[in-house]
């Protein structure tokens, strides 16, 4: 049940209504969790983060008009909690997509194929940008539209498309020369 941005539940959580906020947390605190811990790779840190996001939430909804997409403004509080976080610990590991994961994780291919595999992607994440591997992850792992990552990332969408598109090629050359370096 996505929330649209003008629903009762939002403007009863913008009024202090806490029964209408609990809602709204019920709805996508496992999301906000699963997500954080695909960026710092701790569920004890994820779960402390998302406590953080939904507080950042709460505070702001009390403070400003409702945001137009509830589910990309929490994302976006998420990402900047996470990425403030890290920058505080120097805590940067990321996760691979799931989609070449499970490539990797094909029948019939060799335990320790999958396992390097994995390792590749992890390295190649590793040395992207941190918003630029957030938004490959936002998009690829947790399958925001670019209308979502646009308002994430205060860009159009054409922009957002554009980074990604961007950020896929770096991606692909850091991947590809990893790959390279390994067979050698």
């Amino acid at each position: 049940m996505a929330m649209e941005c003008c629903s009762p539940l939002l403007e009863g959580a913008r009024h202090g209504d806490v029964e209408a906020f609990e809602a709204i947390f019920d709805e996508y605190h496992l999301r906000i969790c699963r997500y954080l811990c695909s960026l710092v790779d701790d569920l004890d840190l994820a779960e402390d983060l998302a406590q953080q996001t939904f507080v950042k939430a709460y505070r702001s909804l009390a403070r400003s008009g409702p945001p137009d997409n509830l589910k990309a403004w929490l994302y976006a509080i998420a990402t900047n909690t996470a990425l403030s976080a890290l920058r505080r610990r120097k805590l940067i590991q990321w996760l691979p997509f799931r989609a070449q994961a499970e490539a990797a994780r094909a029948p019939g291919q060799d335990p320790e194929a999958r396992l390097g595999e994995r390792e590749l992607l992890q390295q190649a994440l590793d040395q992207l940008p941190r918003r630029d591997a957030a938004c490959l992850l936002l998009r690829f792992q947790h399958g925001l539209s670019y209308a979502e990552l646009a308002e994430i990332l205060g860009t159009s969408i054409p922009a957002a498309r554009m980074r990604l598109s961007r950020a896929r090629a770096v991606f692909r050359e850091i991947y590809l020369q990893l790959d390279q370096e390994e067979s050698r």
